[in-house]
């Protein structure tokens, strides 16, 4: 076992400061070079082609985060005595009565914000520490964004809410989220159960995919205790538990990215369409599987943009084992500010593919085309467990590890290095083809900074 140690701990030195990729970025996916629009009638073919379908759904939605990342501006503030991000304190403070939470907040301390008799820091240690409203702890899963008809709810209960929408294909809400929140979502879901005609399971991040932890001379770190220093590895070690699940359909999707009731059913129409695109490929594909037609294929890539025109060149054994790797079908929205991953044109030993790539990934010399970047990737994606011969998938055989990210942390006042997995829909995906589909962009409302939510999408008045 220590073997199998010291060669991962020699295989993570290695990638993370000497073998790590940059993604060779040819130019950016834009409308009709990598991003399908569709028109009404073709959206209702598709939506249609999904509701005469009959596989059940699973909802896959990464659920990690906590408070403290909405709240770091306050953090912050608290720790630096109301010295640091003090004008965005005001803010928040002048725009509290706004937010779903407010009901949360106790009469007394509701009184004294009224009268503006009471300490701004001692307020803000009420919302976030473990003697008041510790919100600062509480999964993000749990927090309450919106106040509807006098009660507040979640982005759990609305993710959940929204399911009732789909007239009884779900089979289940899974939730990847942190071991230490496990009880409590367990706990909030079961209270919940009777409400909704699926079910609602969970799973944690295994921590075997957890990254060594290395100082700036190539040195792996240890615990005072004498263990290994090791960190969580990030979103792209949720592959294994995608792995886990046996889906025809399973459609992806971030905990924060929850709309108001108002638009449940343009949301749930979306998500008809992006499946519907997702079984109209998957279909086609089996079909030309079968009947080797490559004017079908020609026909089929010149629409959905699959493959690389250099593919079709390719000889069937080696078109089949292209053909048969994952599919998924991502919506992307207007590109309106919001930093995350983008579609990108990447070639890769002279194979163009589409990918999403972070910022952070980007080659500096290359940053200058996100300034032609026209979308973003707001993470609603429709994939399966199975391939176009409906045989089971391992996604781990799909993965470019050396697309990994390395991380620089501030431990005890020391620089640490560890490795990210590849992103889950980044380099986890690498090896996967894709379409890339127009959606609405109000149908993006993520929620980052708890002042987020005080735009207008999250009114649900």
């Amino acid at each position: 076992m220590d073997s199998d140690k010291d060669t991962l701990i020699s295989q993570q030195r290695e990638r993370l400061f000497s073998s790590l990729s940059v993604p060779p970025i040819v130019k950016p996916c834009k409308i009709g070079e990598g991003i399908l629009v569709v028109n009404p009638a073709e959206c209702q073919r598709y939506r249609e082609a999904f509701l005469s379908d009959k596989s059940s759904i699973v909802f896959f939605i990464p659920s990690s985060g906590t408070g403290s990342r909405m709240f770091d501006f306050l953090q912050q503030f608290l720790g630096s005595s109301g010295q640091e991000q003090a004008e965005e304190a005001k803010l928040f403070l002048s725009k509290l009565s706004s937010f779903a939470f407010y009901a949360n907040i106790s009469e007394e301390w509701r009184r004294n914000i009224e009268l503006k008799d009471f300490d701004l820091l001692s307020f803000c240690d009420y919302l976030l520490g473990s003697k008041g409203l510790h919100f600062s702890a509480l999964p993000k899963a749990l927090f309450p964004f919106h106040r509807v008809d006098n009660r507040n709810y979640s982005p759990m209960e609305r993710h959940l809410c929204q399911g009732r929408l789909f007239s009884g294909r779900i089979q289940s809400y899974h939730f990847t989220l942190q071991q230490e929140h496990f009880s409590l979502l367990q706990n909030f879901a079961m209270e919940l159960n009777e409400d909704f005609p699926f079910e609602v399971d969970f799973s944690v991040q295994s921590s075997k995919s957890d990254s060594y932890v290395f100082d700036e001379f190539q040195r792996v770190l240890f615990h005072s205790s004498g263990e290994y220093l090791k960190r969580p590895s990030g979103h792209g070690a949720l592959i294994e538990n995608l792995n886990n699940l046996h889906s025809s359909l399973i459609f992806i999707k971030n905990i924060d990215n929850v709309q108001c009731p108002k638009q449940d059913n343009e949301v749930v129409a979306c998500w008809e369409l992006l499946a519907g695109v997702f079984l109209t490929v998957k279909q086609k594909i089996g079909e030309i599987l079968q009947s080797k037609d490559i004017d079908a294929l020609i026909a089929l890539n010149e629409r959905y943009q699959v493959l690389d025109d250099l593919q079709l060149g390719e000889s069937w054994e080696t078109l089949t084992q292209v053909l048969l790797r994952p599919l998924r079908v991502c919506g992307m929205v207007r590109n309106e500010g919001m930093s995350g991953g983008g579609p990108f044109w990447i070639r890769d030993e002279g194979i163009l593919s589409k990918q999403i790539i972070e910022k952070s990934q980007i080659d500096p010399a290359q940053l200058s085309l996100l300034s032609e970047s026209t979308h973003f990737n707001p993470v609603m994606i429709v994939a399966s467990s199975f391939d176009a011969q409906d045989k089971p998938f391992n996604f781990d055989d799909f993965v470019r590890e050396d697309m990994s990210m390395a991380v620089k942390k501030n431990h005890f006042g020391n620089s640490v290095y560890y490795l990210e997995k590849p992103g889950l829909w980044n380099g986890s995906m690498f090896h996967w083809n894709s379409v890339f589909i127009e959606i609405p962009s109000r149908l993006f409302s993520p929620v980052k900074n708890v002042m987020d939510l005080l735009n207008p999408c999250h009114h649900c008045l």
